[in-house]
């Protein structure tokens, strides 16, 4: 399955908003959009996750096997450098979970916000492991289904934040919303890319159902989900509506395509596990040379950023590429297959 480059460029968009918060972040002078508005890590990891869920599901069914070639190929891309990012970060970062490296929110009050206290990585696994659940039952292609498993998933976040509020105990909620988001994902990749014109057409109507649920119950799951005391809710549904809103758009009729953005987009990954650590390594050369002022915390924070971005570089040629074209030749993929598309049913 060739890449698509506009979500190449969302996950480099990603990127450089996770950059732009590494930086702005440690300096007193964040804005107070950052601060009050919009919360742009959690916005980047939408945006990761959504292009997952947008790319994976077409993938995985492209396959003819019953799913192996996809697990061993995506095994050897991601694992040896999931593995570095938590050496690194156990080392750098002794105090943080090592077991689950990447990028998190600085939210607070936020019980059960599993993004803002884990990072995408949870999301993800869980996601890849449904798909695969689905596909080996032979369920994958169906656009009902994945709609249907969209708002099941949607009623779980509802019931969560009702649990929340009524008995003040700390639940995942939003780990069901957001795999909801990526099984709408899928939906909207196919009412994009399938090659039927009516199989196109039945996934908007999906699609457009499902955003119409989404207007309606969202809300409610935040405002039912953070109790009277806690005051982030208005900031994370709106980090969430401008989430959604934007990967919609960006992936249809504004595609991004800048060169830039889709080559930090192939770096994402790396960076987005290495992100921490490179940046903890610079606070620790910060404070052996007893640099204190603001001045200085943002310059170790840019300091940082290149570290970060000159690991990721080179996890991107060291290991992922070539461990990348190993997978395809142990699964027999020997080229970039065309883009097969999924039939909705």
């Amino acid at each position: 399955m060739e890449r698509l480059a506009h979500i190449d460029a969302l996950r480099g968009g990603a990127a450089v908003l996770l950059m732009v918060q590494s930086v702005l972040v440690p300096s007193p002078e964040e804005s107070w959009l950052m601060q009050h508005a919009v919360d742009v890590g959690l916005l980047a990891c939408l945006w990761f996750l959504l292009g997952c869920g947008f790319i994976v599901p077409a993938s995985l069914h492209a396959r003819t096997d019953d799913g192996r070639g996809f697990v061993v190929r995506r095994l050897l891309r991601l694992l040896p450098v999931y593995l570095l990012a938590v050496l690194l970060t156990a080392i750098v970062l002794p105090a943080a979970p090592a077991w689950l490296p990447g990028v998190t929110m600085h939210s607070t009050g936020v019980a059960f916000e599993v993004i803002g206290g884990y990072g995408a990585l949870p999301p993800l696994l869980l996601f890849y492991g449904l798909c695969l659940a689905l596909h080996a039952l032979g369920l994958l292609h169906s656009v009902s289904l994945r709609a249907g498993c969209a708002l099941l998933l949607l009623a779980a976040a509802l019931l969560l934040a009702l649990l929340h509020q009524l008995l003040d105990v700390a639940v995942p909620v939003t780990l069901p919303l957001v795999l909801s988001l990526m099984f709408f994902a899928s939906i909207w990749h196919e009412a994009q890319h399938e090659s039927s014109s009516y199989a196109r057409r039945r996934a908007r109507e999906y699609a457009r159902y499902t955003l119409r649920v989404y207007l309606l119950v969202i809300p409610v799951v935040f405002i039912a989900g953070w109790s009277a005391t806690e005051t982030a809710w208005p900031r994370e549904l709106i980090s969430y509506a401008l989430a959604i809103a934007s990967f919609l758009l960006f992936s249809s009729r504004l595609p991004l395509r800048a060169p830039l953005l889709v080559w930090l987009g192939s770096l994402s990954y790396s960076l987005y596990l290495l992100l921490p650590a490179m940046q903890g390594l610079s606070a620790r050369l910060t404070e052996a040379l007893d640099l204190t002022s603001p001045a200085a915390t943002v310059a170790g924070a840019v300091f940082g950023l290149l570290l970060a971005l000159g690991s990721a570089l080179l996890c991107r040629h060291l290991l992922e590429l070539p461990l990348a074209h190993a997978g395809r030749r142990l699964t027999g993929q020997h080229d970039l297959l065309p883009l097969i598309r999924l039939h909705g049913r």
